[in-house]
């Protein structure tokens, strides 16, 4: 119990100063520090030392790629982006929260599949966090994993061979973290992250919402777009971006899970 109780400490502390870093250089809103704090201190008190690697690994490189965009791009108020590159908490907890109760399930039950199921949760989340927020960077724009028709930068279900690579290396990233402590189970965090992106590209793709602007005519994924409001076209209304990181979140740990009795 005193073990826990420092564990949680820990985590409340180091989250904090990552979250008010966050915060300082933009990259986080005020209930974005709040969720990044929660999850932070919550992994650390019941994961193992290598699940509170992996998730600070996981936020360290999100907000580094963020903070280096932010340092060579201008911002752009329009863009068809549903939020920009400062997170809320509910992009936090999307990103985060299939994989924390994994890891609660880890603690009460000391089964590695709920470890190799938490592993796998945070590759996944990498791995669309790279492929996007690198992936926009790429001189050719982004098609279609549906229709492979052109699409607009940051939109929702665009794949690019850019964005598809930092994909690859950031679930690598975390599998070979995870493999350093459980050398038998890389490939799985690595296969299921991978494929979590690719569900993300597919969800986005298909059933997330989409609008179109009556200003510039352009499918964005704002309700608002050039301080107008949208017309929807496509997609079911409540599922946004947020619940498309979620639900993803929540196939790639089940998928974990089904490659683990495999």
């Amino acid at each position: 119990m005193t073990i826990f109780i420092y564990k949680l400490l820990l985590g409340f502390i180091v989250s904090s100063l990552i979250g008010s870093f966050s915060y300082i250089m933009h990259l986080l809103t005020k209930s974005g520090i709040l969720a990044v704090v929660l999850i932070g201190t919550l992994i650390c008190g019941f994961g193992a030392w290598i699940s509170w690697l992996l998730i600070v690994l996981f936020f360290a490189s999100s907000g580094c790629i963020h903070l280096i965009k932010k340092l060579f791009n201008q911002k752009n108020e329009n863009s068809i982006a549903e939020k920009n590159d400062t997170r809320d908490a509910w992009q936090v907890l999307a990103n985060s929260f299939p994989s924390l109760v994994c890891i609660i399930l880890f603690f009460f039950t000391q089964k590695e599949l709920f470890l190799i199921a938490f592993a796998s949760g945070i590759a996944g989340a990498t791995a669309d966090t790279w492929a996007s927020e690198i992936g926009v960077l790429s001189k050719k724009p982004p098609r279609s994993i549906i229709t492979l028709k052109v699409l607009e930068p940051g939109l929702s279900g665009g794949v690019s061979l850019l964005g598809s690579i930092s994909s690859f290396l950031g679930s690598f990233l975390i599998a070979g973290v995870f493999a350093l402590v459980y050398p038998f189970y890389f490939i799985i965090p690595f296969i299921c992250g991978v494929i979590g992106c690719l569900v993300d590209s597919l969800l986005g793709a298909t059933i997330q919402v989409k609008y179109r602007c009556l200003v510039c005519g352009k499918i964005t994924e704002k309700a608002v777009h050039h301080q107008q409001p949208t017309q929807k076209i496509s997609g079911l209304s409540w599922l946004t971006n947020d619940w498309v990181n979620f639900l993803s979140g929540i196939i790639t740990v089940l998928l974990s899970i089904g490659l683990y009795y495999i």
